[in-house]
């Protein structure tokens, strides 16, 4: 049985599984070269045998891979984790500035990985869907997530979910050569 986090409007985000299916979807997603402009970058090259070892490796950080599903298809991929400053290889200054020392605190990534169910909205009533689920059932106090400053359509559905810009980490993640800026952005429970 699959495990689902939230389920709304249509909208189901669920676990992903140590099957062949979800492996082969991923790596469907990971070959798209619009996926990857902004998730790993051009030059990156996923194979079969390197998504396994991703989810495996992922698990046993315990970071929570998902599956995003529209009317029962899959669309898209999210993952949460439990993190901190030195997790998220940010400056520990910066982080402190917008996260208390007792907030449970997790770090979010989200794509929609299907082209057809691009600029439909469905990023942002996923991200939303993904928020609430993390705020409500396991208890965040805050959520982070850090796209790089030139993916301008990501940000602007972080802004639409209530996320907010916290700081730039420069240089911070390495792309087809190139360091690349993050912007760090979060998002409070009320």
């Amino acid at each position: 049985m699959m495990n689902v986090i939230a389920n709304k409007d249509n909208i189901c985000i669920r676990k992903m599984e140590e099957s062949r299916d979800d492996f082969e979807l991923f790596l469907k997603w990971m070959t798209d070269p619009d996926t990857m402009k902004y998730w790993e970058g051009m030059n990156e090259h996923f194979t079969y045998d390197r998504v396994v070892k991703g989810y495996k490796e992922g698990n046993e950080e315990g970071i929570v891979q998902c599956i995003i599903e529209y009317n029962s298809a899959p669309i898209g991929f999210c993952q949460f984790c439990i993190l901190n400053a030195e997790y998220y290889e940010v400056p520990e200054k910066e982080y402190n500035r917008y996260i208390e020392k007792a907030d449970l605190v997790f770090g979010i990534d989200i794509f929609i990985g299907e082209v057809s169910f691009r600029n439909q909205g469905l990023g942002t009533k996923s991200l939303r869907l993904l928020i609430t689920a993390l705020f409500n059932d396991y208890h965040a106090d805050a959520i982070l997530i850090d796209p790089k400053i030139h993916n301008a359509r990501a940000i602007k559905c972080y802004h639409k979910c209530g996320f907010k810009d916290y700081f730039v980490v420069p240089h911070r993640e390495l792309q087809d050569g190139i360091y690349h800026d993050s912007l760090i952005m979060g998002i409070r429970k009320e």
